[in-house]
């Protein structure tokens, strides 16, 4: 052997064991389940649509109708990740109410009296969008999206937070 094929044969097997390094890393990274249970490739899951109900506490505006509107699109953020693209399908306004007790000793929910609740707005949204689920959850992007979760809403007049209080999946169809 010359003094050329001694020093490269050592280096070859440095190559092949750096690329079978980056050959499982990039496996794990695309295709093992991640913490939240599905990995960055969905391979063999269908997408569902799923409908999320959000409640927003307290929303100080006046005119929510102007910037929120039924049929246009919204992003959401779960937990910090990518903004997830969502039709607003509906939105219901939920009174604000305070417990007040009655000459007879019973309460019963009043309308809130403070005059800065004028400007607060506690409203209920249905959002639509395409999901995957698994044998661990239903997911929207790469996070597992479940009741109590809070997300975080985008649209072009607002940006607040926001409760999941329901998550409806459209069943898989027998086929």
């Amino acid at each position: 052997m010359t003094s050329l094929n001694r020093r490269s044969g050592p280096a070859q097997w440095m190559n092949l064991g750096a690329i079978a390094v980056l050959a499982i890393a990039f496996i794990y990274l695309f295709f093992w389940p991640g913490p939240e249970g599905l990995p960055l490739v969905k391979i063999g899951l269908p997408q569902r649509a799923v409908v999320l109900e959000a409640n927003i506490a307290g929303l100080n505006t006046t005119d929510i109708e102007s910037t929120l509107r039924p049929g246009t699109e919204v992003k959401v953020s779960i937990k910090n990740s990518a903004l997830i693209p969502l039709t607003l399908k509906s939105i219901e306004r939920v009174p604000g109410t305070v417990v007040a007790t009655q000459p007879n000793g019973n309460v019963a929910p009043q309308p809130d009296p403070r005059p800065e609740m004028r400007f607060g707005s506690n409203l209920l949204l249905k959002l639509e969008g395409k999901g995957y689920s698994n044998q661990s959850g239903f997911f929207l992007g790469v996070k597992r999206i479940r009741v109590g979760s809070t997300v975080v809403i985008d649209s072009a007049g607002v940006e607040t937070p926001a409760s999941v209080v329901g998550v409806v999946v459209e069943p898989l169809s027998k086929s």
